[in-house]
């Protein structure tokens, strides 16, 4: 830091002025990182784990799915609702029940079911309330793919790889009682219901995705 003083007798003035040299800004991670750049950040889990963390971590990608939200309900609110386009809207929600149907196998991961918040536009999930402690188990047998902490809210959080594409995330959890690659079935338990992350009380927030998309696990659970 410099320190420049200056007089200005005509005007009867002294001017003060302090040069700060400037931190150069850290360098952007970039949206779509290398192998390199997963295996430096993250050192446990699996790719496919590290990888859903670093999406889940970015910054960038957190404001541009907002803004893309955002953009997507105000454009919906500008869409004319005639006859045809609501003939196609009906024929889109259809279809997915019809090709899950035979997924209803799949439980309900506490014993007792309370919904808190269910699926919608801004919340892929469904929350299930519940005391601090209460076990929770797999939808379906399968391979867990993720068990940590995240920073984008989930807190602990462990994902389960499944069958027919199908991943299925457990997150808030007050503790994980599985490792990355554990093999795990309807009867293991993998973790407690916790308030860890971005939570307002004791619950588990569950999301279902097939191939990468999200669902609504209400469409795929029975109890």
């Amino acid at each position: 830091m410099q320190k420049i003083s200056l007089e200005l007798p005509k005007y009867r003035l002294l001017l003060h002025v302090k040069l700060v040299k400037r931190r150069k800004p850290l360098l952007a991670e970039p949206i779509l990182p290398t192998k390199a750049i997963i295996n430096r950040k993250y050192r446990t889990g699996t790719f496919t784990g590290r990888l859903v963390r670093y999406f889940a971590d970015h910054r960038s990608i957190r404001k541009i799915l907002a803004t893309s939200f955002v953009f997507a309900a105000v454009l919906v609110g500008f869409i004319p609702q005639d006859s045809n386009l609501q003939v196609q809207a009906d024929e889109t929600v259809i279809e997915p029940q019809t090709t899950f149907v035979t997924q209803k196998s799949m439980q309900y991961p506490v014993e007792s079911v309370k919904i808190n918040q269910g699926y919608r536009f801004f919340h892929p999930g469904l929350d299930l309330g519940g005391q601090k402690g209460t076990p929770v188990k797999p939808i379906m047998s399968g391979v867990v793919s993720y068990a940590g902490w995240v920073y984008s809210g989930y807190g602990n959080l462990v994902i389960i790889s499944h069958k027919n594409g199908f991943d299925s995330y457990y997150a808030h959890l007050s503790k994980i009682e599985v490792k990355t690659g554990q093999a795990v079935d309807t009867n293991t338990e993998i973790g407690k219901m916790g308030t860890t992350g971005r939570s307002t009380g004791s619950h588990l927030h569950l999301e279902i995705h097939q191939n990468g998309v999200s669902l609504n696990p209400l469409t795929v659970l029975s109890k």
